[in-house]
């Protein structure tokens, strides 16, 4: 079991399509629809120069699967970032692990995308998005 790498920051924002815009036409990187949105508008994933997906915007308003465990408040600055994520790999042992520390947790599977995940929230209230791609 081992964290190999950051995988993306979630921006949850009043307005997805400005936020998107500045990542796009001020930082020149790749805009796309998010797994689940309608268009960019609603759901919109930052890519970088290796096309990897980045940062993951979301609409305040929205329900995400960890809200459950870590309800979300939205404000100005820094608080505006949701959660951080980590590629990791060993998902049922992290699960067991997690789950015999006491602390609480969110799954959710994306299998049109091969993605398992756990939310969890670590002793400082950041909550963590640890993501396992099958495959």
């Amino acid at each position: 079991m081992a964290v190999l790498s950051l995988d993306h920051v979630n921006i949850r924002t009043a307005d997805v399509a400005a936020t998107a815009a500045f990542f796009r036409d001020l930082l020149g990187l790749r805009t796309g629809v998010a797994p689940g949105a309608a268009s960019i508008d609603t759901g919109c994933w930052i890519y970088d120069g290796q096309d990897r997906a980045i940062v993951h915007i979301g609409p305040a308003d929205a329900r995400y699967p960890s809200d459950g465990i870590a309800p979300f408040t939205p404000v100005r600055g820094g608080g505006s970032v949701h959660h951080v994520a980590l590629e990791c790999d060993g998902y049922a042992e992290m699960a067991a692990r997690l789950e015999g520390s006491g602390l609480t947790i969110a799954r959710n599977d994306i299998p049109s995308i091969g993605l398992r995940q756990l939310f969890v929230t670590e002793a400082n209230g950041i909550l963590l998005e640890l993501n396992f791609r099958e495959g």
